[in-house]
């Protein structure tokens, strides 16, 4: 049972980062008053690569745009 916490609370931990990881650079876009440019070019990039998570979708469009976060890699999976 311990083992099966352990697990959940990893996945809760990777899925608190990821989303944190995307509000900042969403907060980033905004800052710049450019948030829809980086959403249309983060939904662009889902349309080309179905397989991309949320966040490299969002580091590709904030990279697009010049707004991304110094920390921020794009990962492909």
């Amino acid at each position: 049972m311990n083992e099966g916490m352990n697990i959940m609370n990893e996945q809760a931990l990777q899925e608190a980062i990821v989303n944190d990881k995307c509000d900042k650079i969403l907060a980033r876009a905004d800052f710049y008053n450019l948030q829809l440019e980086v959403i249309y070019s983060a939904f662009k990039h889902k349309e080309e690569f179905p397989k991309a998570s949320l966040l490299e979708c969002l580091q590709v469009g904030a990279d697009e745009w010049d707004v991304s976060l110094d920390e921020d890699a794009v990962v492909v999976e």
